[in-house]
C-alpha cells in the first residue's frame, strides 16, 4: 500500500472530502487574490482626522500626491470639490485606484471619476 493509500484510508470519506475542500478552496484563493498596489503604506493620519475640515483634506490631497498616485497607475488628476476629494482615473484603473485608496481611507473622503481614453 502505497504512503497516499494509507493516508486516504486513515482519514476515511468524510476526511477525504474535506481534505479536497481545502485543496479547492486554496486554489480559488490563489487565483483571485489580488496584491496589494501600495505594500508596505502606512498612512499618517486616520480617515476621521482628515474628515475634519478642509485643511486637513488638503494634507490628505499632498500625501496622496507624494506617497501614493506615483505607485499608482491611470490617476490624472486630484482635485479638492464640496468636502471631498475628487479622483479622476484614466480609462479601466478606475477600480485599482478606488480599492487601492479605500484600504487605507474611508470612502466618504472621495468622489472617483472615469475619464474615458
Amino acid at each position: 500500500m502505497s504512503a497516499g493509500q494509507d493516508f486516504a484510508k486513515k482519514i476515511g470519506p468524510l476526511g477525504s472530502a474535506f481534505f479536497l475542500l481545502l485543496f479547492v478552496l486554496f486554489l480559488i484563493y490563489c487565483f483571485t487574490a489580488k496584491p496589494n498596489p501600495l505594500a508596505g503604506y502606512t498612512p499618517p493620519q486616520t480617515s476621521s482626522y482628515y474628515a475634519q475640515s478642509e485643511t486637513t483634506l488638503s494634507e490628505l490631497k499632498t500625501e496622496l500626491e507624494t506617497n501614493v498616485f506615483p505607485k499608482l497607475e491611470g490617476e490624472e488628476s486630484c482635485t479638492l470639490k464640496d468636502g471631498k476629494l475628487v479622483v479622476i482615473t484614466d480609462g479601466d484603473k478606475l477600480e485599482v485606484c478606488r480599492s487601492a485608496l479605500t484600504r487605507y481611507y474611508d470612502e466618504s473622503l472621495f468622489e472617483f471619476e472615469n475619464r474615458e481614453s
